[in-house]
């Protein structure tokens, strides 16, 4: 790797994860600023260290504890209806999509929604944001990249600025609306779920002893910026693709996809058209899906998004297996796809088992500790995991019995005109690429029809 990028220490064993992760959590490498911070900018959580990161991460926590995640089921799940509006749009046409692109749409329709009580209105437009966010993913390079030419593209650097412009300019105008609507509800006592950023700020404004503030400070409104800007790319890789293996590994498992199918009707009844009125009366009863939360977190481990990357101290050496190894001067990269699939800690690693994640401990599909990351560990995991489950559950409660969602690759290739059909891993058509984060090959091309029940 040297000279390109530093050397890398590639660590399999969750133990050792742990230690730079947990136990010792460094600081993230600088491949993650250089990759991020043209995207989201530098304020981002993501990528900001020490007291500032500390400081940001507990002015934004109050919004992502699961227990406010409950006041704001009713807005996602008038979001996810507008998706059943679209595939059943496909549905009634039998045309191949991009299930990736639609679940995208739906997830910035999502962050809009939670974040800022605002519809984007991403799955009915085309949006500014979203068409610059887009645009500015597609320009990312790729980690480590050799090509010079790709990485140093001068036309790269005219994009960035110009979508970075359009996307700060939108969300500073969004922030200002969202201000003056929290002030007039201040005053007429609006009983209405506060939105992530209005809880945020009431942090922010107590913390800097600015309560009483009649516009919205600067410093706040830059660091807010950079954070939607977070949350949109971590829903544009954890959620959306997500959503696009559950699909398919039920499609290819339909033994598992009847068990979803009975713990739906136990739940919420055989009439799929009173659903959406159940979960938004009880969001707590989206906590009485096991397995479909069993479902989710073997699609993560099976297809997991994103892994940390650390920068080695001179001070920390990492033991594993009776050895000692220096960390100074390596990129240190926990390889969640890796980890979730070595057989020593995953028992028939490639197949996918759900029941895995209900076993009780001293069976032998209980997850062994922190082998499961998708989300990670230590004070750095993910903010955004009990959004990305409730988002999540309540697609596939207001999907999975109405729709019959099945890939479309074949379909996709002729109507390009291309076979790609040797383009496999392990048979898999849906093998994930990187595009910005890891998603499933050509977005994952399905076709749609609406099921008889």
């Amino acid at each position: 790797m040297e000279p390109v990028a530093d050397p890398m220490l590639i660590l399999l064993d969750p133990a050792a994860a742990n230690q730079i992760t947990v136990q010792h959590s460094l600081p993230k490498h600088s491949t993650a600023q250089a990759f991020l911070n043209p995207l989201i900018g530098k304020k981002n959580l993501v990528t900001l260290e020490g007291k500032e990161w500390k400081m940001w991460r507990g002015v934004f926590n109050p919004g992502f504890a699961s227990s406010h995640m409950m006041s704001l089921v009713a807005g996602m799940v008038s979001d996810v209806l507008h998706f059943t509006e679209v595939l059943s749009e496909y549905a009634a046409k039998g045309s191949v999509f991009e299930l990736e692109d639609a679940a995208t749409r739906l997830t910035v329709d999502i962050i809009g929604r939670v974040v800022l009580d605002m519809s984007l209105q991403a799955q009915t437009s085309e949006n500014e944001l979203f068409k610059a966010f887009r645009d500015q993913v597609k320009w990312m390079p790729l980690l480590n990249d050799p090509n010079l030419f790709r990485k140093y593209n001068p036309m790269k650097f005219i994009v960035y600025r110009k979508n970075t412009r359009t996307m700060n300019r939108y969300l500073d105008k969004l922030l200002e609306q969202r201000f003056l609507t929290r002030r007039r509800d201040e005053k007429t006592a609006s009983k209405r779920s506060k939105p992530i950023i209005d809880l945020a700020l009431d942090t922010y404004l107590k913390e800097t002893g600015q309560s009483g503030a009649v516009a919205l400070p600067t410093q706040f409104k830059r660091s807010a910026i950079d954070q939607i800007k977070t949350f949109l790319f971590a829903g544009h890789d954890t959620t959306s693709s997500t959503a696009c293996y559950i699909v398919h590994l039920l499609s290819k498992h339909p033994a598992v996809l009847d068990k979803v199918y009975q713990e739906h009707d136990e739940v919420y009844g055989s009439d799929t058209s009173k659903t959406a009125e159940l979960v938004t009366e009880d969001p707590r009863s989206l906590n009485r899906l096991p397995y479909s939360m069993a479902v989710i977190k073997e699609a993560l481990r099976l297809y997991p998004p994103v892994s940390t990357a650390r920068r080695g101290d001179p001070n920390t050496q990492i033991h594993s297996n009776g050895k000692e190894y220096p960390t100074e001067g390596f990129m240190l990269w926990p390889v969640a796809y890796a980890i979730h699939r070595q057989p020593e800690l995953w028992p028939t690693p490639e197949e996918f088992i759900p029941e895995r994640f209900l076993a009780k401990e001293g069976d032998s599909l209980f997850p062994p500790k922190g082998a499961w990351r998708p989300f990670e560990y230590g004070p750095r995991n993910c903010i955004g995991q009990e959004l990305a489950y409730t988002e999540l559950k309540i697609f596939m409660v207001l999907t999975l019995r109405d729709f019959d969602i099945q890939p479309a690759y074949e379909d996709r290739d002729k109507l390009d005109g291309e076979d790609r059909s040797a383009f496999t891993l392990d048979g898999d058509r849906a093998y994930q690429v990187l595009v910005a984060t890891g998603k499933p090959a050509l977005g994952y091309p399905a076709k749609v029809s609406k099921r008889n029940r």
